[in-house]
């Protein structure tokens, strides 16, 4: 009778372990030669964090295939939306002005230099990102938007949701690069990363440093915006 009651309190604590570690879990199940990684981003507070970008970096040379997937940054209310983009290298990324006025769209040191008008209701998507890097953005008629959008050399990339959780659906085990980012964040590059080897369904828990600081108003100060018809 004792043994069958210890086993029973082991069998439970292990489902009570399970749960937890795999409580965010939103990998399709139906993909049954993926590999499911699941990562939660969490302040010192142990607060999930939103609208971090998490991506997984190959270190033993896995082959890629490229996301198909095209993002779209918005222009509304005089500000980016989202504030922060992510895409792959080389994917289609559509500029879409659904203010009623014109914005001058332009990136600021970064490899992936552009500029352009973009009238009322107009999509530009001629620009060619080929590069990876850090694309901070602005515009030059609204001085106060700004916006960044990451380039990544990988098509595992996402944002984390209101609980500071994020999951992929991967196709190559192996040793991998967890990085985590966000423009405020304060440490070495504005990231943080972690080396880690994924041989089954995994979960992994990453903890900041040090707090983020405030994404920049993204309002004018001034009641009078004369340059609202700039064309």
């Amino acid at each position: 009778m004792n043994n069958k009651i210890f086993t029973f309190v082991l069998l439970l604590l292990w489902m009570l372990l399970s749960v937890n570690a795999y409580s965010f879990n939103s990998c399709d199940g139906k993909k049954q030669e993926k590999t499911c990684v699941q990562i939660s981003v969490s302040s010192q507070a142990e607060k999930g964090l939103n609208d971090l970008v998490v991506y997984l970096e190959p270190l033993d040379g896995q082959a890629l295939v490229p996301a198909t997937k095209p993002i779209i940054i918005g222009q509304l209310g005089k500000s980016f939306t989202p504030y922060i983009s992510v895409s792959q290298v080389n994917s289609k990324v559509e500029f879409a002005n659904q203010d009623d006025i014109t914005h001058h769209i332009y990136s600021a040191g970064s490899d992936n230099k552009f500029s352009f008008k973009i009238r009322a209701g107009q999509t530009n998507s001629t620009i060619q990102f080929n590069q990876a890097s850090e694309v901070a953005m602005g515009c030059n008629i609204h001085d106060w938007m700004s916006g960044y959008l990451l380039l990544v050399n990988t098509p595992y990339f996402g944002k984390t949701d209101s609980q500071g959780q994020v999951s992929f659906d991967i196709d190559k085990q192996g040793k991998y690069k967890i990085v985590v980012w966000h423009p405020q964040m304060q440490s070495e590059n504005n990231r943080m990363i972690k080396e880690v080897v994924i041989s089954t369904d995994s979960a992994f828990a990453i903890t900041l440093k040090n707090e983020i600081s405030e994404i920049p108003r993204q309002e004018n100060d001034d009641d009078f915006d004369f340059l609202s018809d700039y064309e």
